[in-house]
Order: structure tokens, then C-alpha cells, then sequence
């Protein structure tokens, strides 16, 4: 068996995907237990590669503000404008109101809070 690599000079993907395969690894639990600590161990690293990554690449994406009619593309660290465009307005997901009860509801207590957020259940929201 082949020497890991370096986990700092792993690419996200990489750490990632390894990352996975000591999960599946340990939940399998047939390891023995000083190999099972040192893949645990390997995991924690990689975790934390992958977390330093993911904040990298945060600091690294434009946020889109929108200023007046128009969108603007942002670099968070400098705050240096990368683009301009209209502002599509609703075009582009557009929000529908539910449609209006005609009769008194017998909806559990739950069926409340749907109608709060515009009709839409926890398996419409997209996160």
C-alpha cells in the first residue's frame, strides 16, 4: 500500500472523497482498534482540510448586491466591483400567493405555520 498523501496538499475533492471512505470504514467497525484510531485520527485531519478549504473559497466569492436597478458583483475581501448587470426583477422566480381557503380549514396545528411561509411545506424548501 502506497504512502497518503500529504493531506495539506490534498485538493478539496480529494480530502473529501477520502474523508468519506474513513466514514464508511468505521461505521463498518471491523478494524482493529489501533488502526481504527489512526484512520480516525487521518479523518480529523481531513475535516479540517476540507473546512480550511471551503473558508478559501468563501473569501473567494463575489457576493451579489443589489444596488438600485441593477445587480452588482462584488469581490468580499476587496470590495471591488467584477460586474454590473439590470436587475431581472421578478423574471426570475417569481413568488405565488396561495390560492384562498373557500371553506374553515381542519388542518393539524402544523398546517398553521405552512400557511405563514407562503404555502410551501419543508419539502418544497430547497435546503
Amino acid at each position: 500500500m502506497s504512502k497518503p498523501k500529504a493531506v495539506e496538499k490534498l485538493p478539496f475533492e480529494d480530502a473529501l472523497a477520502e474523508l468519506e471512505e474513513i466514514v464508511a470504514e468505521l461505521e463498518q467497525g471491523d478494524a482493529p482498534l489501533d488502526d481504527a484510531i489512526a484512520r480516525f485520527e487521518r479523518g480529523v485531519a481531513l475535516s479540517r482540510r476540507c473546512e480550511d478549504r471551503l473558508g478559501e473559497a468563501e473569501k473567494k466569492l463575489a457576493v451579489l448586491l443589489k444596488q438600485g436597478t441593477r445587480i452588482a458583483e462584488v469581490d468580499m475581501e476587496s470590495g471591488e466591483t467584477l460586474s454590473e448587470q439590470e436587475d431581472p426583477g421578478e423574471d426570475i422566480a417569481p413568488v405565488q400567493a396561495p390560492a384562498p381557503a373557500t371553506a374553515p380549514s381542519k388542518e393539524p396545528a402544523g398546517a398553521a405555520q405552512q400557511s405563514l411561509i407562503g404555502g410551501l411545506g419543508d419539502d418544497d424548501i430547497p435546503f
